[in-house]
């Protein structure tokens, strides 16, 4: 009897383990707890100011919005539950579920109207200075309340009344644009445009998205725990757990989810069964494709060098810029990296416009044709004014990529056969962004990647965030606004080809590879969304099957 009796102990023990530790996976593959490792500790989960994929990736599955990214790339319903958009496109009218419920402090609070209309007042209110605003610079009056032209008065609430986002009533909401703007649907899936409830956000009493114990859950899970010790490698972790009045509406498949911070051999951790997806490239994306690990690709990122024109610069000289750049023959650069393949566009191929694929209907970009007389001659030229003195001492700045060093070395390499001569400094990423912003460099080689899928995700980047390039031109600001607005989307293709073409003729940028993005994850797991321009990891219908 004392030997059954530990033998019922040790099982009981065992499957509250299982349970505690890993969620038990039932039949069909639900109510398991999921692992994923992430980078950094994100400053704060409110998503009208959080910036960075990992506030992204965690918001994402804490938060339901209007619309939502299905696993082909499509707009389609989430808390509306449908939407119809007027003549002139400019008034989105959203007809929203009744059965989605914010969780918090133990409580559920009906998902309404309402708590759009807050969220984008604390959007553009300039007193919240969210970074994320001008994205929504279409919506009417919102470029206005941010930058404060519409006075606040004795009511600091109502400038914000004209914001073009109203509440018909409980679950009809009003979206008023200045302009047309055919990417709204999307950005209505993204972080900034999730909904907050007033009154809870009350009760967070100023702390708001900044531990467990403030921050309302409206979407498939809610957290638990948020512990992180910048000064300690152990336990340093959220946890979430499924929302159970929301699990009523609609299945949401795992128990919960634990995500690990600052993880240093995230793919040992993967290899061992501590994590159940990762994202790799290079010598780990081999190996565990050899491995046989099941995995996504997405071609979304371009790599590309970058001068730094600032006037005290050598390379303010156009003609040392346009020698480099048609000093360049692609053809001998390729390392045969898997997902690594060289490019004359900036825009990957992976990128849309409505439906179509951008490349498709644009067509190729004017990219400087190799051409190693013209090389030299535009180098002489331009070494001539700007003195031969300057071009000594001169260096490529990179972030620690081993396949970005090789590409570079080859790059050089060819430079050298026509006179231009200089080193390469590899930096740590947090160094690398520092010298960039700051234009602490001469030349850069750096990556190009999207926060959603749109051309002008990725020419809007000049001039704002490689700040050390001169601002575009007002012509470059005007072609782009325009295909931001064209409700053509064959026009729109061409006007953003026009300004991805006044890049590469100027040799502002001068692209050389694409990079395929890999996310694998464990053999037995199935149905976990990895979205590629936010790099969000959606689990609500991940499943790990026995």
């Amino acid at each position: 009897m004392f030997y059954l009796k530990k033998i019922i102990n040790f099982l009981v023990i065992t499957a509250f383990l299982c349970l505690f530790i890993t969620g038990c996976a039932d039949k069909d593959g639900s109510g398991f707890i999921f692992k994923y490792d992430i980078p950094v500790n994100p400053k704060t989960l409110d998503p009208q100011t959080a910036t960075g994929q990992t506030a992204a990736l965690l918001i994402a599955n804490m938060f339901d919005g209007l619309l939502k990214v299905d696993g082909n790339g499509g707009i389609i319903s989430n808390i509306a539950a449908e939407y119809s958009v007027s003549e002139d496109n400019l008034i989105y009218t959203f007809i929203l579920r009744e059965d989605i419920f914010w969780y918090y402090d133990g409580e559920n609070v009906p998902c309404t109207a309402h708590d759009f209309v807050f969220a984008f007042r604390r959007l553009f209110n300039p007193a919240v200075k969210s970074e994320n605003a001008p994205l929504f610079y279409s919506i009417k009056n919102g470029e206005n309340v941010h930058k404060s032209r519409i006075e606040f008065e004795h009511d600091p609430e109502r400038p914000l009344e004209a914001i073009g986002v109203h509440a018909l009533n409980d679950y009809t909401l009003i979206i008023t644009l200045e302009a047309p703007n055919p990417l709204l649907p999307y950005l209505l899936t993204t972080t900034p445009a999730m909904p907050c409830n007033e009154e809870l956000y009350e009760k967070t009493a100023g702390r708001y998205g900044l531990n467990e114990k403030s921050i309302p859950s409206n979407g498939a899970f809610y957290i638990t725990k948020w512990n992180f010790d910048p000064y300690s490698s152990n336990n340093n972790i959220i946890i979430m757990r499924r929302n159970a009045k929301n699990n009523e509406a609609e299945q949401i498949f795992p128990s919960g989810l634990n995500f690990f911070i600052g993880e240093k051999d995230p793919l040992t951790h993967f290899l061992d069964g501590h994590v159940h997806s990762i994202i790799a490239e290079g010598e780990n994306a081999e190996f565990l494709m050899l491995n046989n690990y099941p995995y996504d690709g997405f071609e979304n990122s371009v790599w590309g060098i970058v001068f730094n024109t600032n006037r005290d610069k050598v390379f303010s000289n156009a003609d040392l810029r346009e020698a480099l750049a048609s000093g360049l023959d692609r053809n001998l650069i390729n390392p045969n990296r898997y997902g690594w393949r060289t490019s004359e566009n900036i825009i990957p191929p992976l990128i849309n416009i409505g439906r179509e694929p951008y490349r498709k209907t644009a067509g190729d970009s004017a990219v400087l044709a190799y051409n190693a007389e013209n090389a030299k001659l535009s180098y002489e030229k331009g070494a001539k004014e700007a003195g031969y003195d300057r071009l000594s001492g001169l260096s490529v700045i990179i972030p620690d990529n081993r396949t970005a060093f090789e590409y570079m070395s080859r790059i050089l390499q060819q430079w050298q056969t026509f006179g231009f001569y200089c080193s390469i400094r590899v930096l740590p990423d947090d160094e690398f962004e520092s010298a960039l912003s700051g234009g602490d460099y001469d030349i850069a080689m750096t990556k190009i990647s999207g926060e959603f899928n749109s051309p002008d995700a990725y020419l809007s980047q000049f001039g704002k965030c490689i700040r050390s390039q001169p601002a575009p031109s007002s012509e470059y600001r005007n072609i782009l606004t325009e295909a931001r607005h064209s409700a053509d989307l064959e026009a729109g293709a061409g006007l953003f080809l026009q300004a991805e073409n006044m890049l590469l003729e100027q040799a502002v940028f001068v692209p050389v590879c694409y990079q395929t993005e890999l996310f694998f994850y464990n053999k037995k797991s199935s149905d976990l969304l990895y979205n590629p321009f936010t790099g969000t990891v959606t689990f609500r219908e991940a499943k790990y099957l026995k």
